[in-house]
């Protein structure tokens, strides 16, 4: 069927509202160059489930396609980055603290948690989530992330510090077991677009010591 976007549409509302996962809604509609830039009026194509072939690289897991929507809602929406602001309030709209997030905050608030946290594994981290904890949790298996050798939409890529400083951002798109896209909050995207958190290709990330981690809460 075909829906004419209204004031106030997001492509997270609508494929909420019509129940189907925000992946879908993307594929269908090609014509859409920014999804977070929807003109008001513009006919788009919603696609009966029914007819959607079982792709598993098109119809995300329900969980997956929300995270990947919470993750994109951040996108342009002003936040400058400051390494280590943003991410201790994970019920917030957006990740910020002030206006002011980096990547650590940003991958925290997108999976629900707050940066300084309880969680038994960081205890020796004084409770802090950052790239190098994650980095060692993703090694481990006592923490909140499963390591999983190619990398899946919803999963985080992440290196950490060494002599400079580490990085983190949600893998939102992979083609045969290759990374395409990741949303990320950086520096880099700052200088770019005025804006810290962009989904763009994954260049920043490759390199041999990142690593790909499942949240398994």
């Amino acid at each position: 069927m075909q829906y004419a976007i209204k004031s106030g549409d997001s492509l997270s509302k609508i494929a909420a509202k019509f129940k189907i996962p925000i992946a879908v809604l993307i594929a269908a509609n090609k014509q859409i160059v920014d999804p977070n830039k929807l003109v008001v009026g513009q006919v788009i194509e919603v696609p009966n489930m029914a007819d959607v072939p079982p792709d598993p690289q098109l119809v995300l897991p329900t969980e997956v396609s929300a995270l990947l929507s919470r993750a994109r809602s951040a996108i342009n929406k002003g936040i400058r980055y400051k390494l280590g602001s943003g991410g201790m309030k994970p019920a917030a709209t957006l990740p910020d603290g002030g206006g002011l997030c980096d990547c650590s905050g940003f991958v925290c608030w997108v999976l629900g948690l707050s940066r300084q946290t309880n969680i038994p594994f960081y205890k020796k981290y004084g409770g802090w989530i950052f790239t190098d904890s994650m980095v060692d949790d993703v090694n481990s298996s006592a923490g909140i992330f499963e390591r999983i050798t190619t990398p899946e939409p919803g999963c985080i890529v992440v290196y950490g510090a060494g002599k400079l400083i580490g990085h983190v951002g949600i893998v939102s798109e992979v083609s045969n077991g290759v990374m395409k896209k990741v949303i990320h909050c950086s520096s880099g995207n700052d200088r770019k677009f005025s804006d810290a958190i962009q989904e763009t290709p994954p260049t920043v990330f490759t390199r041999p010591d990142s690593l790909w981690g499942k949240f398994t809460g």
